[in-house]
Parts: C-alpha cells; sequence; structure tokens
C-alpha cells in the first residue's frame, strides 16, 4: 500500500535532536501510516494514514537544514516506504545538500527491497537501514538500533557512518516538554518504567 499525498509528508512527530536512532545527533522523523501491523508494534497509533500533521518537504528540508550541528536524519515510522516518492526525495535532498548521514527504518525485509523498482535509488542515497517487521517474541533490547532479532543493519551508501560501531545495548531518551509532558523514545526493557517511576 502506498498513499499519495502530493508534495507533502504525513508526519507523526519530529525529534529534532535525538541520539537513539542512528550514529551521532539525529533529526528524526516519524512518518504517520503503515499498513504492515508488526507484531507487539509500539506505534500503533501511527498505522493510520488519515493526515496528522502534513508538511511540505521543502519546508521539512529547509528546517532540516536550519540544525547545522547534527549529524544526520532518520527516517521512521509508520512506514516511510509507504511514502516513497518523497521519502526518496528526501534522503536524495540531504546528500546533495550538506554532509549529514541518513538512516532508513523500515519494515520491508532485506529481500523484499531489492525487487523494488526504486532500490537502486535507496541504496545511492542511504547509508544505512534497518530492515524487517519488529517481532515482539524476538525482542531484545541488546542490540544496537533496533528491536528484535529479526531486524537487519544494512549498510548502503559508504562513507557517512562508521562500519565497526560495537553492538551496545539499546538506548532510551526521556524528553520533557515545556507543558512538563514526559515522553518516552528508544527501546526500553522491562525495568524501565518502574525504574522511571520510582525516580519520581
Amino acid at each position: 500500500m502506498r498513499q499519495d499525498y502530493g508534495e507533502y509528508f504525513n508526519v507523526a512527530h519530529i525529534e529534532p535532536e535525538s541520539h537513539i536512532y542512528g550514529p551521532g545527533k539525529r533529526y528524526v522523523i516519524w512518518l504517520q501510516g503503515c499498513s504492515l501491523a508488526c507484531e507487539g508494534c509500539w506505534n500503533q497509533q501511527m498505522w493510520s494514514f488519515e493526515p496528522e500533521q502534513l508538511i511540505h518537504r521543502e519546508q521539512l528540508l529547509y528546517d532540516i537544514l536550519q540544525y547545522r550541528d547534527i549529524d544526520g536524519i532518520t527516517l521512521l515510522g509508520g512506514e516511510p516506504l509507504q511514502q516513497a516518492p518523497n521519502t526518496r526525495w528526501l534522503l536524495s535532498s540531504i546528500r546533495r545538500s550538506s554532509c549529514c548521514s541518513t538512516v532508513l527504518y523500515t519494515g520491508f525485509t532485506y529481500s523484499e527491497l531489492v525487487k523494488r523498482k526504486d532500490w537502486a535509488l535507496l541504496r545511492e542515497h542511504c547509508d544505512l537501514m534497518i530492515t524487517g517487521r519488529y517481532s515482539s517474541s524476538l525482542r531484545n533490547t541488546n542490540l544496537r538500533w533496533r528491536g528484535s532479532s529479526n531486524q537487519e543493519l544494512i549498510y548502503l551508501a559508504g562513507g557517512r557512518i562508521p562500519l565497526d560501531l560495537p553492538e551496545d545495548a539499546n538506548e532510551v531518551e526521556v524528553i520533557i516538554d515545556e507543558n512538563a509532558a514526559i515522553r518516552v523514545i528508544g527501546y526500553p526493557d522491562s525495568s524501565f518504567f518502574g525504574t522511571l517511576i520510582d525516580s519520581e
């Protein structure tokens, strides 16, 4: 399934300075809409393709480039490849316009991706893909940047992400906004929320 919003992204959420979805400081974009319905998905509120926040792709690129100290961008969701034309455009624009690395999370497997007509373009403009459907039965919080053991790190364009990073445990970010609302992103283990409550 592919949704067409013209030159607009359907965006669920943006964290302009995150450190847990790829190397360094990253501008992270969660896209709205996914038909894969992974077992145990943490982001089921992002399955619907109803418009959440429509942002023109030129505006999104402009916003990203204002953050001059970031190391890269990360797209996840939802399913970025169900907004494929704009996803391809943004990845290629970032590589042309900056030294940022590009990371793409997708629920599609590598074997599915290489059969796509746009595979050559994705491979050219994306430094790293995290591929495969999340599975709660295969959940593992000791894997870098992914949540279940069936998911793979696929290094592609090369040059902007080091290949020798250690396989450390995943990380969690706790964000407190201007209204004192707490948001947790990342891959917390089963003890995390109890620890968070005890520390309050």
